[in-house]
């Protein structure tokens, strides 16, 4: 496959687009770019030496949300990506990508069945989700949504995190489950020192010598 041309194709697709009005321009685009690093990542994690499948990996991350925001948006993204892609890959390469496409939210009993491919995408596709690209959504959505600072900071402080712990357990790999772990640590403490400092106080202010630190 030509990557390059094929990355092309997808931009023309995708890199203008909002999935939502107050998300940024090419949000999917992005989003799918993030995945297959991610992807490629794990694979060298879990599977390091086998690289013989990166290219399919790589291009079904790219088209994975092309028809994000509707109904069944995977099956028909993988009709879509297959008519996207048809001039550009053989026809066993785009039976491979939009079999990936096809099954990324699926995690219900018997996803074990799925091939190892299909596991690093769902994967990275779930990890991406969070951590510092919480952060970011969450102040995306506030303003436009007449949230203010504060209403932020109660829902980072006393929702978010027991709301996402339950996606855990739709990890396939240790490995993402560690990544997980540490994306949550990271919420967490950042949550916390924004509450701090949007209540105007000074975060670890105990580390300061105020003999010194503040001095005008």
């Amino acid at each position: 496959m030509d990557m390059p041309i094929i990355n092309a194709v997808v931009f023309e697709a995708m890199g203008t687009k909002r999935s939502h009005p107050f998300k940024e321009k090419g949000n999917k685009y992005t989003h799918g770019q993030r995945v297959a690093a991610l992807a490629l990542t794990l694979r060298e994690r879990i599977f390091p030496g086998d690289a013989s499948r990166d290219e399919i990996l790589t291009v079904a991350a790219w088209v994975h949300d092309i028809m994000n925001g509707i109904e069944n948006h995977a099956e028909q993204g993988a009709a879509r990506a297959r008519a996207l892609l048809s001039p550009h890959c053989s026809a066993g390469e785009l039976d491979d990508i939009c079999g990936i496409i096809a099954v990324p939210d699926d995690r219900r009993p018997g996803c074990d069945a799925y091939s190892d491919i299909v596991k690093l995408h769902q994967d990275a596709d779930l990890l991406d989700h969070y951590g510092t690209f919480e952060v970011w959504s969450f102040i995306q959505y506030a303003a436009p949504h007449d949230e203010t600072i504060n209403d932020v900071v109660d829902w980072l402080l006393h929702k978010r995190l027991a709301e996402d712990e339950p996606y855990r357990s739709e990890l396939n790999y240790e490995i993402s489950g560690r990544i997980f772990d540490e994306k949550m640590d990271f919420v967490k403490r950042f949550s916390e020192r924004f509450a701090v400092e949007c209540a105007g106080g000074i975060w670890n202010e105990g580390q300061f010598d105020r003999r010194e630190g503040f001095s005008t």
